[in-house]
């Protein structure tokens, strides 16, 4: 938050301590809604400190608080063109200015008090003189800041309370368009009145300056005595009184029909920024977070749109009203500077109808944001308001070009009225980058679907430091100019941030990129700029979202409690998650520097499992059949307290970049003690060829799945055709089947011959017949790795190990174990 927010936000509290005794003004209740309005967060406080100080003072709300939210209640209906209402209306604005000279009568001129006093009494004095003649303003106005403030409210009950409040948001804005629709309708109605009466009035004066000049002529010839003269004079008198009455009538109108639409445009504003400051904001944000896993409701664009649409066709049609009305003020004009009231309002009604339009064209299909050259990409940009304004009338093009991150910078920071030149901003070359809008009429959409574009070149910036491509953000931006009317609008809008890769390998760094970006960036921030640091508990979040869109379920607690200790190498955190969550996570710790004793970071290991577990295990992720995230002491421990033999696991490898193992418990046949024995680390290689469920079912050591799974749970994972079928050709069908060296044979699946055991962790058969290969050991005891060894002759290992008692492998010459 900026130091002008915070400063906002200390007023609204200052105020609210000094200028309120809240046992008199609030009395027993606490449900008021200035109750809640104080324990807002201190940005949204200053959103509603600065609702008040542009319509209504906020000391005055502070001051008669229980009285202003019984009066002004935006649930009680207004309609400010019934009578009734009206009647009320200057009522209680009348009411307001009484209690307030009420309450500034009845405070001491005591020392404390006496600056409280002397801002009080100023306060009544401008709201006398600005609504002395317009009292039904003053009502409106204060309706208007209770109801921002019921909205700041609620949005923020929103954030914690799920989804009713937004349910009340959305039905309170479709109430307020509704609302509006029917009052341009009415506004429309009573111009084709005062447009019959000037007609009329037109009509009257030029007949009456035809008697005029008439009387003249008369009164020239025959003298002021002529019978005919006297007659004419009469009539002419009378024809005066009717123009003078109908020039009064007709001014009156055009004054009160300016009135509305003055209160008109206050209410217009304020639902256009609750649609485009908050709920178009939510939605991109909920498309940013989409990234990373994020579930988007696809219904909320078209709710979007809608309201859009129906606010754009009122915004529209009240500019041609006020224009028509403006003519009439031109060919009978009046004293009363209704002219330059117009000129005001078509401007301020121009420019929301501006910003309507240019804050909804939108990115509907993002881009992807690992961005491979010389690889087919699609997008889709949609402009919500293009149905109303028939924009597919004139099919602008919209265009396609790729920019840096300093040309994203220049975009933003150029003022909206200054023209842009879409040739100045391209960093790379962009195939198939112009599409027409085209409108669909079963759905209003006004929208370009690009379905072959590919980027073919990219010229990047010079890196500082250790800085690497995979860093590097671009946006892909769509660009649009065309014309509605006779207003002239140029429209852009930029993609999530992209990172440009030329070869598969640079994927997972690309994707640690998009993914803190998503998960971090603040909105409105300057592109492309991320926190180097987030808690922990912002990262866990991150990652969950990842893996739950991935593998069908997120993270559990005791998952990111073994991550935590993971990403910031240390093996020994505190179990609190009050005390892990508040830690600071850097970026360099998150996917720069590599893990204690490996080849890798810690997004490199992480990405690889989750894209494991998302391509082969899934279904067993989604039944919590794989615990995974376990330490390999901690799993040891797990499976010996059992003391069964047979119990197992599936356990992800600390050494191997997305590898899953299995640690199971047997007995030492030799020195009788339980012992874990672990299989050498699957990988997506092995569960390519063979699954996990159908690994499970080929070691017959294995008989139920820690704590108390039996392994026939796991059938309804396995391959579907277990018998082998005899070939078109004649041939023997074959298949694979998974042994352990040392483990219990099996009848129904005799030993495979040498070199198709999977046994061995992904990579090549020579990994699998080379034990020591340093980048083929995990973090498990040498013996478990060695019974992973099929030798020829079926040398019993344990036995030969047995022999071996008390040696120390890491004092062998030459290396050896």
């Amino acid at each position: 938050m900026s130091d002008s927010s915070k400063e906002s936000a200390l007023n609204v509290t200052e105020m609210a301590s000094i200028f309120m005794d809240s046992n008199h003004y609030f009395g027993p209740s606490s449900t008021m809604l200035w109750d809640q309005t104080k324990q807002l967060p201190p940005d949204l406080l200053a959103q509603v400190q600065l609702t008040y100080q542009e319509h209504f003072p906020l000391e005055v709300r502070l001051n008669l608080a229980s009285w202003i939210e019984e009066k002004f209640a935006p649930s009680i209906p207004f309609n400010v063109e019934d009578k009734a209402h009206q009647k009320t209306a200057v009522s209680l604005a009348n009411q307001l200015i009484s209690q307030l000279d009420g309450k500034i009568a009845s405070m001491p001129n005591d020392p404390e008090k006496f600056l409280l006093k002397g801002k009080l009494t100023e306060i009544a004095a401008n709201l006398k003189a600005t609504y002395a003649n317009n009292p039904i303003g003053l009502y409106m106005a204060v309706r208007h800041c209770l109801e921002q403030e019921m909205i700041i409210v609620q949005k923020n009950s929103a954030n914690t309370s799920g989804g009713e409040e937004t349910a009340d948001i959305s039905n309170q804005i479709r109430q307020h368009v509704l609302f509006l629709q029917q009052q341009i309708g009415e506004t429309s109605d009573e111009y084709d009145r005062i447009k019959e009466v000037h007609e009329a009035f037109t009509m009257e004066y030029c007949e009456f300056e035809e008697k005029s000049k008439q009387l003249g002529t008369y009164i020239q010839t025959h003298g002021e005595q002529y019978p005919n003269v006297k007659s004419l004079k009469a009539s002419k008198e009378a024809l005066q009184k009717s123009v003078q009455l109908k020039y009064s009538s007709c001014t009156e109108d055009r004054k009160k029909l300016i009135h509305t639409y003055s209160e008109m445009l206050v209410r217009l504003q304020s639902v256009i920024v609750q649609v485009l400051d908050n709920e178009l904001i939510n939605w991109k944000r909920e498309q940013q977070l989409a990234g990373n896993g994020h579930s988007v409701n696809t219904a909320t664009l078209e709710l979007l749109q809608n309201w859009c649409d129906n606010l754009a066709t009122v915004v529209w049609t009240m500019r041609k009203q006020l224009k028509q009305l403006e003519e009439l003020v031109i060919k009978v004009p009046d004293q009363q500077n209704s002219s330059q009231d117009l000129k005001i309002l078509i401007a301020k009604v121009t420019e929301l109808l501006s910003n309507l339009v240019t804050s909804t064209f939108v990115i509907e299909k993002q881009p992807p944001q690992v961005m491979k050259t010389n690889t087919r990409f699609t997008a889709t940009v949609r402009l919500l308001v293009g149905g109303a304004l028939n924009v597919h009338m004139v099919a602008p093009t919209v265009s396609v070009s790729i920019v840096s991150e300093a040309q994203a910078n220049q975009l933003l920071s150029t003022s909206v009225t200054e023209t842009k030149r879409k040739e100045n901003f391209s960093s790379g070359q962009i195939l198939n980058d112009y599409g027409a809008m085209e409108f669909n009429n079963a759905n209003r959409q006004v929208s370009v679907l690009f379905r072959n574009l590919q980027l073919k070149k990219i010229k990047r910036t010079e890196k500082k430091g250790t800085e690497s491509v995979m860093d590097e953000k671009f946006s892909v931006l769509f660009w649009t100019e065309f014309l509605v009317g006779e207003l002239n609008f140029q429209l852009w809008t930029l993609s999530l941030p992209v990172v440009v890769i030329v070869h598969g390998n640079q994927e997972a760094q690309a994707l640690a990129t998009v993914t803190w970006d998503n998960a971090f960036a603040e909105w409105g921030r300057r592109p492309f700029v991320v926190p180097d640091k987030v808690s922990w508990k912002q990262a866990g979040e991150a990652l969950s979202m990842k893996w739950a869109a991935a593998c069908g379920s997120g993270l559990k607690e005791e998952h990111l409690y073994y991550l935590a200790c993971k990403a910031f190498r240390d093996p020994n955190l505190p179990r609190k998650p009050e005390e892990y969550n508040s830690r600071m996570l850097s970026w360099s710790q998150f996917c720069k520097e590599v893990l204690p004793d490996r080849t890798f970071t810690f997004w490199e290991w992480f990405h690889r499992i989750l894209s494991l577990t998302s391509n082969h295990m899934q279904r067993l992720w989604k039944e919590n059949y794989v615990l995974g995230f376990i330490k390999k002491h901690d799993a040891e421990n797990l499976l010996k307290q059992k003391q069964q033999n047979g119990c197992f696991l599936l356990r992800f490898s600390d050494s191997e970049l997305g590898g899953v193992t299995i640690a199971y418990l047997t007995t030492d046949p030799y020195q009788h003690t339980p012992q874990v024995s672990m299989v050498a680390p699957f990988t997506t290689k092995d569960l390519s060829q063979r699954s996990m469920a159908d690994t499970i079912f080929d070691l017959d050591d294995l008989t139920f799945l820690y704590p108390d799974i039996p392994k026939d749970a796991f059938k309804k994972f396995c391959s579907s055709s277990c018998t082998p079928q005899n070939a078109p050709n004649g041939y023997v069908a074959h298949k694979l089947v998974t042994q352990v060296a040392g483990g219990s044979g099996s009848m129904s699946n005799p030993p495979t011959p040498i070199g198709y055991d999977q046994i061995y962790m992904g990579g090549s058969q020579c990994d699998a017949q080379s034990p020591l290969n340093a980048s083929g050991i995990d973090d498990m005891e040498i013996t478990d790795n060695l019974q992973n060894i099929n030798i020829e002759g079926n040398i019993d290992l344990q036995a030969l190990l047995a022999l071996n008692e008390g040696f120390d492998p890491t004092n062998a010459q030459g290396g050896g174990f």
